[in-house]
């Protein structure tokens, strides 16, 4: 297994490398939902709050106790496993980032 993936240095505790605002709502707007994508089991993971609740970006801190390597007693993911991918989830298919933003540009009603 590779280095898993942390949160050091993020500017946002809690959150993965977030994109634009506006190209963020732009995909939600088009239906995409921030989700991971674990690439050793092919599972998708949908980005939670910690309390459960769909995220509006790609939190790590709704991750499943399956893919997170480090997590501290109050619930905050620090480190999780080097094989997730952020991307989004559309219709029951995983989207990576660029591949989402490209699929906006063709359509023409996104």
């Amino acid at each position: 297994m590779g280095t898993p993936i942390s949160l050091q240095p993020s500017p946002m505790p809690g959150r993965y490398h977030e994109i634009p605002e506006e190209e963020s709502r732009r995909l939600a707007l088009a239906g995409f939902r921030p989700a991971f994508l674990d690439t050793a089991t092919c599972l998708v993971h949908p980005s939670l709050t910690r309390e459960g609740r769909p995220a509006a970006s790609h939190e790590l801190d709704g991750l499943p106790d399956s893919v997170v390597v480090v997590r501290t007693e109050c619930g905050r993911v620090i480190a999780a496993r080097a094989t997730l991918m952020a991307g989004y989830e559309r219709e029951g298919f995983f989207y990576t980032r660029a591949w989402a933003a490209r699929l906006l540009g063709d359509w023409p009603s996104a």
